[in-house]
């Protein structure tokens, strides 16, 4: 099988969000709120992925492509409503490294 060169694979990128809601927010919930998010917005194949060792109750980091970082963070922005609870996505940080804003506690 031949090797993938490195200029062919897609680079990851990492989104912090912030969500704020009045009332508290399940990761479960966010979860299906993304995905559904991505799919209404980016379609089946540049969906973004919520990680899901990252959500603290009021953040959370959101896996894209390097390609689809903007289009990610526009179909997060749209998101009105979390499970019929009123909440807002918003973008706080990029990177290309996980660590970098597992680490950041800024807002």
């Amino acid at each position: 099988m031949a090797k993938i060169q490195p200029s062919s694979k897609e680079r990851k990128r990492y989104i912090r969000i912030k969500v704020d809601s009045t009332q508290r927010v399940e990761k479960g919930d966010l979860e299906r709120a993304v995905i559904q998010a991505g799919l209404k917005f980016l379609g089946e194949l540049n969906m973004a992925q919520l990680l899901s060792d990252t959500w603290d109750g009021k953040h959370a980091i959101v896996r894209t492509g390097h390609k689809y970082v903007d289009d990610t963070i526009a179909a997060l922005t749209l998101v009105k409503d979390i499970e019929g609870k009123k909440a807002t996505i918003s973008s706080i940080k990029v990177s290309g490294a996980v660590d970098k804003l597992k680490g950041d506690k800024n807002e």
